[in-house]
């Protein structure tokens, strides 16, 4: 099955099923315990799924995990707009969801026509789906790709005097075979690896983590769970990294 990245966006469609990941609803209650005060955002995020839909002529929606922000617990925020937003876009499209390392207890916050994944994954139409904080399941070994979010994929760029700013990007790498098999034991040698994608947050206000940083300074953006295990045994050097609009950039490992 083809993979169809929707130009200047955070999504892609495979087949009629549009994925998208990072929502991370409710993150607006940690800007205001810092004294930044922004509304809730969830309107915003709901109206751009809409148009996202309408766009692309997507039938389904698969949406990668951290749905709400806070880790561990649940703000009030979340309590209140979760339900809501998840009950609103299942009026409009089929809704599966495949939770994140900030979903603890997830399942109460969603109605009961949203289907529910495990956080290890689910095959669709030959790829493979998960948030990408834990490891796929086994079966994962047998699909084309592998994508993922958790990572809000991005990268930092620099001019001549020296400004540096950040962007969302795309990053597809290669597995390396030898670091994946000492995971998953027994991986035929002539056996094709799945490719990986990693995919770029779809809420800006979640933050974005360059990819073409150390391994110790990506460690530093993340709270709790570390970068994403199945992208520390790709080859991420080697990795090809490309804007929202589809500018190929090169690889990870000379940016």
């Amino acid at each position: 099955m083809d993979i169809e990245f929707v130009t200047g966006e955070p999504a892609v469609l495979i087949g009629d099923v549009l994925v998208i990941s990072d929502l991370h609803i409710g993150i607006e209650y940690k800007y205001r315990k810092s004294g930044i005060k922004i509304p809730s955002q969830s309107g915003k995020l709901l109206e751009k799924i809409k148009k996202l839909l309408d766009g692309t002529g997507a039938k389904r929606l698969v949406i990668l995990g951290d749905i709400k922000h806070k880790v561990p617990g649940t703000t009030l925020q979340e309590e209140k707009d979760i339900p809501v937003f998840f009950q609103r876009l299942s009026e409009i499209t089929k809704v599966e969801v495949t939770p994140g390392n900030h979903d603890d207890r997830i399942k109460r916050l969603l109605p009961a026509s949203v289907k529910l994944h495990p956080s290890t994954g689910f095959a669709l139409n030959g790829i493979w789906l998960c948030h990408g904080h834990a490891w796929p399941a086994r079966e994962f070994l047998d699909s084309e790709s592998v994508i993922i979010g958790h990572n809000h994929a991005a990268i930092e760029m620099r001019d001549k005097l020296g400004y540096r700013w950040k962007d969302h990007a795309w990053i597809k790498a290669e597995f390396d075979r030898k670091k994946l098999s000492v995971k998953y034991k027994g991986i035929p040698k002539t056996k094709k690896l799945p490719g990986l994608i990693l995919m770029p947050t779809f809420n800006d206000l979640s933050g974005l983590i360059p990819m073409n940083k150390t391994a110790r300074e990506i460690r530093k953006y993340f709270v709790t769970e570390g970068p994403s295990p199945i992208f520390r045994v790709a080859k991420r050097k080697k990795s090809r990294v490309y804007m929202l609009d589809g500018t190929f950039l090169g690889e990870l490992g000379t940016l």
